[in-house]
């Protein structure tokens, strides 16, 4: 590097501009920095820049080399406190998160000993209990062999609507009461039916499909919007209060879990049973 000169120094010509005098110190400053450059002789580079940089900058004034060592320090210093101090607010403030988390662990275990004990620990247990009896009584029931039970149609809708997958449904409603949207069927072909014939499961009597006889032609068409119809979906609901209590934890999936089966899973339980009496069936194992 040329020394001497203060031009020469920042490897400028004596007529540059201002920005390009500047541009030439801040390459040259990045370049020698004692903190950048670990060389012996950099040191001193970086002191001669600093002097012929405030020279051009300030006319002939001459900056003492240990004026400058010591603004350097000062500024070394003065960035080792800021950086002192941030690590200290840094420190703190991860021990205050840390300290709010503990807080938070502490409430969520509390909270969920609450849950899992007095009345509302009894509550929940019970609605899982009676939801993996269900679950059962549903999947053995399918699994059993169908009934088959006569019925009377005393009313019929004689709109269509439509379901899943295209197909067409009507209400027709037999004389005990229960109603079956029935699949790909019109009520005006009614008339022609010698037998009509519900094919149930055997236990909680719950209608797959409707059989119609009419001579020598036999149909069976399914049933749709019943339990029976999203049987699987129904299961795994009541399923859901033993799977949240026996896999309990503090956090919210528990506490949402723990609500639902507490209330829309138990009042979905107490539909299913009291609907198409079906709780009599499960009573008497499916004679009433």
């Amino acid at each position: 590097m040329q020394t001497g000169n203060s031009y020469k120094i920042l490897g400028v010509h004596t007529d540059a501009s201002p920005e390009e005098i500047r541009k030439a110190y801040r390459a040259l400053v990045k370049k020698y920095h004692p903190d950048k450059n670990p060389n012996k002789e950099a040191a001193a580079l970086f002191i001669e820049i600093q002097n012929a940089y405030e020279q051009i900058c300030n006319g002939s004034i001459q900056l003492d080399p240990n004026t400058v060592a010591q603004k350097y320090r000062a500024t070394q210093e003065q960035y080792d406190r800021d950086l002192a101090d941030y690590k200290k607010q840094r420190a703190a403030a991860r021990e205050k998160l840390r300290e709010q988390k503990r807080k938070e662990a502490a409430y969520q275990l509390e909270y969920l000993k609450k849950l899992k004990s007095g009345v509302i620990g009894r509550w929940h247990l019970i609605v899982a209990y009676m939801g993996l009896l269900l679950f059962l009584v549903v999947w053995i029931d399918f699994l059993l062999p169908n009934k088959q039970t006569p019925i009377i149609v005393n009313a019929y809708g004689i709109h269509t609507y439509e379901s899943v997958d295209g197909h067409r449904v009507q209400l027709m409603k037999s004389i005990d009461n229960r109603a079956f949207w029935v699949s790909d069927y019109f009520s005006q072909n009614l008339p022609k039916v010698q037998h009509l014939t519900a094919i149930e499961t055997p236990w909680l009597r719950q209608v797959k499909a409707l059989q119609f006889n009419e001579g020598a032609y036999q149909l069976t068409r399914p049933v749709h919007f019943s339990f029976y119809w999203a049987q699987i979906w129904i299961s795994l609901l009541f399923l859901l209060p033993v799977v949240s209590w026996y896999f309990a934890s503090a956090d919210i999936i528990f506490v949402a879990g723990s609500f639902l089966a507490r209330y829309a899973i138990f009042a979905v339980m107490l539909w299913f049973l009291i609907s198409e009496n079906r709780y009599l069936h499960f009573l008497s194992l499916g004679y009433l």
